[in-house]
């Protein structure tokens, strides 16, 4: 069976990272078909992570609050044999971008952040037809052939939380979810009223605090 590998990066690997993985994996199981979605393998790994660590509280709790499930999380080291074996690898920020391609330059058409992704996604006119790993990975070509340069580079930077306080969390997930949902529309069929939800949530000042997001499976 043809395998496609979603990596996300950041720097520990118990924050950015790893909510990027969980939402992502949630809906790959709730947008593909049952077969297509067997074929989807989603991890995470940190530039600098420590190893075996489990996925930050607070994190954890917005994982939770909107649909993923943070629980089987641990830390672990990015290695080239990751990048190499990943069909599209998302990243928390150009500096981590720059790091990947340093390490392993063909991984250049695939390789976005997180920012990056989701601002060319909703920007894709035409989103390639079939319903397997095949088309995903020709969504990812698209996706390369129409990459979307921010304006202003800051905004293709996810702000590291740790070792700050909820508003930084909450800043975190208001800048990568819609961008994540963006992408997971074109990816994976994400519907137009579940992206628009993802969106209020990751700018609800109380989302740490929910145990489920409002309008949300």
């Amino acid at each position: 069976m043809s395998r496609f590998t979603i990596l996300t990066v950041c720097t520990g690997n118990v924050h950015r990272s790893p909510l990027a993985a969980v939402l992502l994996d949630r809906w790959a199981s709730w947008y593909l078909p049952g077969e297509t979605a067997s074929e989807v393998v989603v991890g995470s790994a940190g530039t600098r992570a420590p190893a075996g660590a489990p996925m930050g509280g607070r994190a954890s709790r917005i994982a939770r609050a909107l649909g993923g499930e943070p629980d089987g999380h641990r830390a672990r080291i990015l290695t080239d044999d990751m990048i190499q074996g990943a069909d599209l690898v998302l990243v928390a920020s150009r500096g981590h971008r720059d790091e990947i391609l340093s390490r392993v330059p063909s991984a250049l058409r695939r390789t976005f952040t997180f920012r990056e992704a989701g601002r060319t996604a909703a920007a894709l006119e035409q989103v390639p037809e079939a319903s397997d790993a095949e088309r995903l990975r020709r969504i990812v070509a698209a996706l390369a052939d129409g990459r979307r340069i921010a304006a202003d580079p800051q905004d293709d930077d996810v702000i590291d939380p740790q070792g700050l306080g909820d508003e930084a969390y909450l800043r975190m997930t208001a800048e990568q979810v819609p961008a994540l949902a963006d992408l997971a529309r074109v990816l994976f069929g994400m519907t137009p009223g579940d992206l628009e939800a993802y969106r209020v949530a990751a700018s609800d000042p109380e989302l740490i605090a929910r145990d489920g997001a409002p309008g949300l499976r």
